[in-house]
């Protein structure tokens, strides 16, 4: 099979399930926003932020290890389930030590609790079988495909479950939690594997992995820092809202960039040192990723309004001008998806931390002073700055790699970016000419704008 070909089934079978995935998220936000309060969602948004930290810090890439390097063994796959296996334990430990000082800082002793169940979710979150992984390295995604369907849709229905029964944040906890437990349990079943304990390949792994567990904890402090930050000065409420705008901007975009980005890896891996034809499928790829993608985030953040009252009501109206910003951000995201898996096929892991590390810079300066500036929108304002300045780093990792110039790459977005300007202008100006009839009527003012 091909690069595109394989690429192409790859995505398609990611993306069916992203897909699926993003529709299920989507419901479980509107459903879930509709049956919990605010505050509700800033308690969960603290645990998860905390534990995606900790598992950031733990992170090392082991399954892409598989996929990367030579033809693996039964040594290589035990190891890195036993690796995976040590993984669990720590980061379970670490968020239950963590768990009454995080109480203590943000002054809610249900937090204590929350976060003895939330780390159960980050311990099983990537503890599935290594087997799955090993399967898109021959191009095979479907048993991926299954793991993360399974894994969403046990949460989410628990979940939903627990909400109308309940009513409170324990809903999202325990499904998280079960949903993990479950697809990690299921991924056995899946693809046959009887795991045994080994730790003969720990070397080898982690010469591939050590770069990309410094990557993964600067990226996840990239996008957890300001709900961490902000968590200690708002209210659970004020909070909530911002996590709930978070969760419903990133759908549209970086939901679907998602497929492409892991289909694109074992694919280019496949290129070995064939420069000139990484060249040519990065520069493919990376248009075309933003092509599809980045419209339907700017589609989002100009419809915010009327999307945000339809999809989870009016009493949470207070989000239009986060998600529009946040929609933004995820959209500037999408002219870099690709970036990642280029360095990650080339072997240059070192490259993608120093970018991150860079992002970081920016990105925690711009999101304080934003947030001194103008509260919650300032921060969210702070974000989209910061991704600007990511994607110039980005282009210029590119350009290192590949030795692509940034102008290069830049030229090869211009089509993307006039359309984008244009669509978003013209569904405006409609937008403000009809606002007086369609204001009240949200669900048809979406029925009309969408197609535009």
């Amino acid at each position: 099979m091909n690069l595109r070909h394989g690429v192409i089934r790859g995505a398609f079978s990611l993306g069916s399930a992203r897909v699926i995935v993003s529709l299920m998220n989507a419901l479980g936000i509107l459903i879930l926003a509709r049956l919990l309060v605010p505050e509700d969602f800033g308690i969960v948004a603290i645990a998860t932020a905390i534990t995606t930290v900790v598992i950031s810090m733990t992170e090392a890439s082991l399954q892409s290890a598989l996929v990367r390097g030579p033809e693996p063994t039964r040594q290589h796959i035990d190891t890195v389930w036993t690796m995976s296996l040590i993984r669990a334990v720590i980061i379970y430990g670490v968020v239950a030590a963590a768990a009454w000082p995080v109480a203590i800082a943000y002054g809610d002793d249900r937090l204590f609790e929350v976060m003895l169940v939330a780390g159960l979710s980050g311990a099983f979150m990537d503890f599935g079988n290594p087997r799955i992984f090993l399967a898109t390295r021959e191009m095979r995604f479907a048993p991926l495909m299954m793991f993360q369907i399974l894994q969403k849709a046990a949460g989410l229905l628990l979940a939903l479950g627990l909400a109308l029964s309940i009513g409170s944040y324990w809903a999202i906890i325990i499904g998280n939690a079960a949903g993990a437990i479950l697809a990690s349990l299921l991924s056995y079943v899946l693809v046959p594997y009887l795991p045994r304990f080994s730790l003969q390949k720990v070397r080898e792994i982690w010469g591939f992995s050590g770069w990309l567990f410094l990557t993964q904890l600067c990226e996840t402090i990239n996008w957890r820092f300001d709900q961490l930050a902000i968590g200690t000065v708002v209210s659970k409420a004020q909070l909530g809202f911002y996590s709930v705008a978070d969760n419903l901007a990133v759908i549209p975009s970086r939901e679907l960039s998602m497929p492409l980005r892991n289909a694109l890896f074992p694919g280019l891996s496949r290129l070995g040192d064939q420069r000139e034809r990484i060249r040519s499928a990065f520069l493919e790829a990376q248009t075309g990723v933003a092509m599809v993608t980045a419209p339907a985030a700017i589609g989002l953040g100009v419809l915010a309004a009327p999307a945000v009252i339809v999809l989870l009501g009016e009493s949470w109206r207070p989000t239009i001008p986060l998600v529009q910003l946040l929609c933004l951000t995820y959209a500037l995201d999408t002219f870099i998806t690709v970036v990642r898996p280029l360095g990650m096929a080339m072997d240059q892991t070192r490259y993608l931390f120093l970018r991150q590390l860079v992002a970081l810079a920016f990105r925690i300066p711009l999101i304080l002073l934003g947030f001194a500036l103008g509260g919650l929108v300032g921060a969210a304002a702070g974000r989209a700055a910061s991704s600007v300045a990511n994607c110039l780093i980005s282009f210029m990792v590119a350009k290192k790699l590949l030795d692509i110039p940034v102008t290069r790459q830049l030229k090869e977005h211009l089509p993307t970016i006039v359309s984008l300007s244009a669509m978003a202008a013209v569904v405006a100006a409609v937008q403000s000419i009809t606002a007086p009839w369609l204001d009240p009527q949200p669900l048809l003012a979406l029925a009309l704008f969408v197609p535009l």
